[in-house]
C-alpha cells in the first residue's frame, strides 16, 4: 500500500498592525486544510507578524510557547487530526527566537525548531537600509527531526534554504518530509523555486514550503508567495497563486524509496573527502 498523505501549505499576508486579524485568517485556512483531509499543515515564517516595522515590532508580537496562539493551533490540530508547523516570534526568558513549534494531532507541542541561519543582509538595496535579523532574535543551534504522527519531519525557516548542509543533516537523520516556513522577499522567485527543487532533489525527500505573499502594509515589504510542494525527484507537484490561500496536494511517502532505488545517491556519499577538505581549508 502506498503511504499517501494529504498536505497543505497556508499562504497569508501578515499585518503587523492587526495580529488578531492575521491569526484569524490563518485559522480559517487551517480549517479549509482540515476539510480537505490534510494531516500535515505548514504555515509561513512569522505568520503572526513579521515585526519588521520599527526596532521593537517583534517584541510586541512575540509570545511564549506554549502560549495563546499555539493553544489555538492545538485546538485546530486536535479538531482535524493534523500536525501543524509554522514559525513565529517566541519570547524565551530574556531572549527572542524565530521559533517553529511542531504541534501534533493530540494538541501537544512535539518540539520546536529555532531558526539557525538568520537573515542578515545589511547591504541589500531592495530592503533599505538593509536588514539584520540577528539584532532581533538569537540563532538556534540544533537541527532536529521530529517523530510525528505524520512521519519523521524536518523543519527549516526561510534563509535556512540557502544552506544545503541544513537539509542534508535532516535527511541523514531520517526526515521524509522537510518543511520550509518562509517569508521569502520579492521579487526573487527564481531563487525560491530552484532552491526548493534543489533541496528536494539532492536529499531525495519531499519538501513542503509555505510563504508569505503580497505586501505587509506596515513595513511595505513584499513577499514571493508561490508556496510549493516538491517531490523527491525535484518536480513541483503544486504551486500557489499570488493570493492568500490553502495549497493542498496528496503525496506518497513510498515514492522516496523508489527515487532512492532509481539512483542510490545517499549511498554514494564520500564524507571522508569533505573531512579532508575541512582540515586543509
Amino acid at each position: 500500500m502506498a503511504r499517501q498523505r494529504t498536505v497543505s501549505a497556508i499562504q497569508v499576508t501578515a499585518n503587523d498592525a492587526d495580529k488578531e486579524g492575521t491569526v484569524a485568517r490563518a485559522l480559517d485556512l487551517i480549517d479549509e486544510a482540515g476539510r480537505r483531509g490534510s494531516t500535515l499543515v505548514v504555515l509561513p515564517e512569522l505568520w503572526t507578524g513579521i515585526g519588521f516595522a520599527g526596532e521593537d515590532g517583534h517584541v510586541r508580537i512575540a509570545e511564549e510557547i506554549p502560549g495563546p496562539t499555539t493553544r489555538r493551533l492545538s485546538e485546530k490540530a486536535q479538531a482535524w487530526g493534523m500536525t501543524i508547523v509554522g514559525s513565529m516570534y517566541e519570547r524565551h526568558g530574556n531572549l527572542h527566537y524565530n521559533s517553529a513549534p511542531v504541534i501534533g494531532p493530540d494538541g501537544e507541542v512535539v518540539g520546536k525548531y529555532w531558526k539557525t541561519h538568520l537573515f542578515d543582509a545589511p547591504n541589500r538595496p531592495d530592503i533599505p537600509p538593509g536588514y539584520v535579523e540577528s539584532k532581533k532574535v538569537a540563532a538556534g543551534t540544533e537541527l532536529p527531526v521530529f517523530p510525528t504522527a505524520f512521519g519523521p519531519v524536518g523543519v527549516s525557516v526561510c534563509s535556512d534554504l540557502r544552506f544545503p548542509e541544513v537539509y542534508r543533516e535532516m535527511a541523514l537523520k531520517g526526515a521524509e518530509v522537510i518543511v520550509c516556513a518562509s517569508a521569502f522577499l520579492s521579487p526573487r522567485f527564481d531563487h525560491w523555486e530552484f532552491f526548493l527543487r534543489a533541496r528536494a532533489t539532492e536529499n531525495q525527500c519531499w519538501v513542503v514550503a509555505s510563504g508569505q505573499v503580497g505586501q505587509e502594509p506596515t513595513s511595505g515589504l513584499a513577499f514571493v508567495g508561490r508556496s510549493m510542494i516538491v517531490d523527491p525527484w525535484g518536480v513541483v507537484v503544486a504551486q500557489a497563486p499570488d493570493t492568500e490561500c490553502c495549497l493542498t496536494a496528496v503525496i506518497d511517502l513510498d515514492y522516496i524509496a523508489e527515487v532512492k532505488r532509481r539512483y542510490p545517491l545517499m549511498d554514494q556519499r564520500r564524507p571522508e573527502l569533505y573531512q579532508t577538505i575541512g582540515r586543509t581549508a
